[in-house]
Formats: structure tokens, sequence, C-alpha cells
């Protein structure tokens, strides 16, 4: 026992400077690493700093939204007019086309020839026809001689004439009066005859212009339906389409009240008032302003919907032709809506709410109705009112019931504000 007394001692020694180290810690004259301790412990009930936001009433409208279908105004179907084997292809797949544009030829020496038989045709009935009328001259010119002749007989004394050369004058004047019907009819046959050598070969040579397929409108061309060495022939098989791509027009239907709505606007502030703009399928949005190119004359009554089409410039080609947009209709609203930052909006299970800061700038957690977003707003439906403050920034430090410290205060803009 005697020899355990000196270890007990050691060991009460060891405790006593353990215990003193602690103490001298927990002291303001302590170790750095003490104050910075109690400085952290301090620092966990100090009010965080956040952004916040006045709450304000703006004259804010949602755009009303449809769906959109991109049409070309013209679209056009190649077919041949003429038979025959394809002779060439001048345009490639895909490519812009100009209005007159040579896309196809047709092997045309068959109707070149048509042309020219037609055309020696025509020449050959012009001949006969001023043969005719030659002859006609020629056989009035007697008929004159002989109508004289006979008056002259016939005026004379009968003992100074003989009554058969009297007669025999008479049968003449007769014969070129006969002569002189004959070539008149004649030349009306070979008149006849003219025109339809005339209008032969016009057909000829419309014929002949078709072997040579021109695109009839500007715009894309598509595939080629037909090659080198097919043959083709009237209706039967298209050759190619060509779609005009700039402009285009965007068809869309809207309800009867949205349609009404639309009316007074454009009676009350005029059609300029009324804003479209699209969005593409990529999410991005269309740049060019669209001008009202159609409203229908009446519902449909199973939908209740009127269809109105826009026209767009597409020189870009971003707009594509069946292709789908949504459209948003833009109107002037003087009626203001309390309006909040979409940062401020926080979600948990029992729906969205913001953080409203007190005049004493203590936080309060509250449930909120919103509506539809503008410009990075959202219409407020209930839960808040115009003036209020709410913590837009430095949110995950804030807890219900906690002050806060608004370091500075967020820009906000009571503009109109435009759906993107």
């Amino acid at each position: 026992m005697r020899v355990l007394k000196p270890i007990v001692i050691g060991v009460l020694l060891l405790a006593l400077v353990a215990v003193g180290w602690i103490v001298r810690g927990l002291m303001p004259g302590g170790q750095p690493g003490g104050s910075k301790g109690m400085a952290a412990m301090a620092g966990r009930g100090a009010a965080p700093q956040v952004v916040v936001a006045k709450v304000q009433e703006a004259s804010l409208k949602p755009p009303s939204k449809y769906v959109g279908h991109v049409e070309a105004i013209q679209d056009a179907e190649l077919y041949a007019q003429v038979s025959g084997t394809i002779k060439k292809v001048h345009f490639k797949e895909g490519a812009m086309v100009n209005q007159g544009d040579l896309l196809y030829t047709i092997d045309p020496d068959r109707y070149r020839a048509k042309v020219e038989l037609n055309e020696a045709t025509l020449a050959q009935a012009k001949a006969s026809l001023a043969a005719a009328k030659a002859n006609l001259e020629s056989v009035e010119a007697q008929l004159t001689y002989a109508e004289q002749y006979f008056k002259r007989l016939s005026n004379a004394g009968k003992r100074s004439v003989v009554q058969a050369d009297v007669d025999k004058a008479k049968s003449a004047v007769r014969q070129f009066k006969a002569a002189q019907q004959e070539s008149k009819a004649k030349i009306e046959q070979l008149k006849a005859q003219v025109k339809s050598s005339e209008a032969n070969l016009t057909v000829a040579r419309i014929d002949l212009d078709y072997t040579q397929v021109r695109s009839p409108i500007s715009g894309r061309i598509g595939k080629a339906e037909v090659t080198a060495g097919d043959y083709v022939s009237p209706g039967a098989v298209m050759m190619a389409r060509v779609v005009q791509v700039d402009p285009v027009r965007v068809r869309f239907a809207i309800s009867d009240r949205d349609y009404l709505d639309l009316l007074k606007i454009s009676k009350r502030e005029g059609i300029e008032a009324i804003k479209a703009r699209l969005q593409l399928p990529n999410g991005d949005f269309f740049q060019g302003d669209g001008a009202l190119d159609f409203v229908g004359n009446r519902m449909n009554l199973n939908t209740g919907t009127i269809v109105l089409r826009l026209r767009y410039d597409n020189a870009g080609g971003e707009l594509v032709p069946n292709s789908y947009v949504r459209v948003f209709m833009e109107t002037p609203n003087t009626a203001r809506s309390v309006v909040l930052p979409q940062e401020a909006i926080m979600t948990d299970q029992k729906g969205e709410y913001v953080y409203v800061v007190s005049a004493k700038g203590v936080a309060q957690q509250r449930y909120v109705k919103l509506g539809d977003s503008v410009e990075g707003k959202r219409i407020v439906n209930s839960g808040l009112k115009a003036g209020e403050t709410v913590v837009v920034q430095g949110l995950q430090r804030v807890r219900p019931g906690q002050p806060v410290k608004a370091a500075k205060t967020a820009a906000t803009s009571g503009r109109e504000g435009r759906q993107s």
C-alpha cells in the first residue's frame, strides 16, 4: 500500500494540469483557438444577409397561346405536258430555284420536226391563198370587160349588131360571174386553211416549248422523281415538287371569345396593336413580325373556333412548311396585376411560398397562388399585396420567424413584359 501512494499522487497531478489547460482555453486571455470557437458559436444566432425586392403592380397580360401550322403560300407539283424521254436534269435536289429556271429537258427532236412541218404547211396555204386572190382579180377584170361589151351591144341599134353576138356576150358575162363566185369561195377555203395551219403551228410550238420543263414559282425544289433516260407522259408521274419558302403563312385557330376580344382591340387601337410572336420547335423565338393575311368567315361548329393566317418573311428559312410552331398573341392591357420576381418563389409539399420581410426585419413564410409567367415574373393571384417586401436572394439561409438583414434591394421593373 505504501508503494502505491507515489503513483496515486502522480495521477492526481496530471489530472490537475489537464483541468488547468482546459480552463485557460476558456478564459478570455487563453489561446486564439478558444476565442474563435466562441465567435463561431455566437455567429450561429446572427441575422443572415439577404437581397429583398418590393412586390409591385404592373400592366402585364400573358399572351394567348396557340398551336400554329406553317404553310407554303405556293406549292407546285411538276408534271410533263408532252410525252418523251428525259434528256437532261438541270437542277440539284434540295436547291433553291427561281421562277422560269430550266429544270428538265425532254427530247425535243420529234416536236421540232412537227414545228417545221407545220411551218411548211402554213407557207403552202398562204401561197395558195395569194394565187387564188390573183386569179380572182383576173376573173373580175375579165368580167368587167365582158359586162362593158355586152352593154355596148345592147345599146346599139338592132340593124347594126347580130343577135348571136349579143347572146354570146351575155353568156360570157354569166360565165365570168360564176368564175368570180368560185374564186371567192376558193379564197375563203384557203383562208380557213391558213388559220388551221397557223393553229397547228402554234400547238406544235407549244409542245416544243413543253420539252423544256421550267419552274412555275420560286422556292426550294425537292427530290428528282424522274431522271435522264426515263420516259414521261402528260399527268402520269410527278417529276418534282417546288415549295415556296419565303414568305410563308402560319395558320392557327382561335376561340370565338378570343376572336371577339381581338376584334374589339383592333377597332379601338388598330390592328397593329396586336402582335404575334412565334416559338420554334427548338424553343427559340422567330425574329420577325407577322402580318394578318387571312381571317375565316365562319366559326367551326364542332370546335367553336375560327381560322387566322399570318404572313411572315422567311429569308433565313427557320419556318419550314408543314412544321408546327407556338403562336403567342400579345395585346395591350390596362388592367394592373401584382407581380413577383421568379427567383423569390420556393416550393414544398404544400405548394409555392415566399419569405415576406416585416417592418421589423423578420422573415415570415407565406404561401401564395400564382398565375402565368411573364418576363421572369409571376402574376400573383392571391397571398401578396403590392408594396410588401420579399426575399429574392439568400433564401437558403432564411428560416421562418428569423430576423434578416437586407444587404441591398433588387431592382424591379413594372414595365409591360413579353413572353420569353
